[in-house]
């Protein structure tokens, strides 16, 4: 059984997590633009700082019990594991990601 100061702190947590969606999900779209910048110049770009966003969201969302987003996050994180972080397939990668921005948006607007 937890006492009421645990309680406290993880609800505290929780909130400062939520509060950090914006900053999350602008700099997820800003990577994803850039895919997309790419992609219509017929290019492939590196994706370390997506990969670094999507790899740490993937990880922490449950924690704070937000499983759709965790899961959103994975498919996006195993994609860029499975192709050496490169957006090799822009079409796939961005509906990814879409996915993402969506739920992250869920958490927002379910949390304001």
């Amino acid at each position: 059984m937890l006492s009421e100061h645990a309680k406290q702190l993880i609800a505290e947590r929780r909130r400062a997590y939520i509060e950090s969606m914006p900053a999350k999900r602008k700099a997820i779209q800003q990577c994803m633009d850039q895919v997309k910048s790419a992609a219509q110049h017929g290019e492939t770009i590196l994706c370390e700082k997506l990969f670094q966003h999507v790899h740490r969201l993937a990880g922490s969302a449950g924690s704070y019990g937000f499983d759709t987003l965790g899961k959103a996050a994975s498919s996006v994180d195993r994609y860029l594991i499975a192709n050496s972080h490169r957006a090799d397939d822009p079409k796939d990668l961005t509906a990814r990601l879409q996915k993402l921005l969506a739920e992250i948006d869920n958490v927002i607007q379910k949390n304001s």
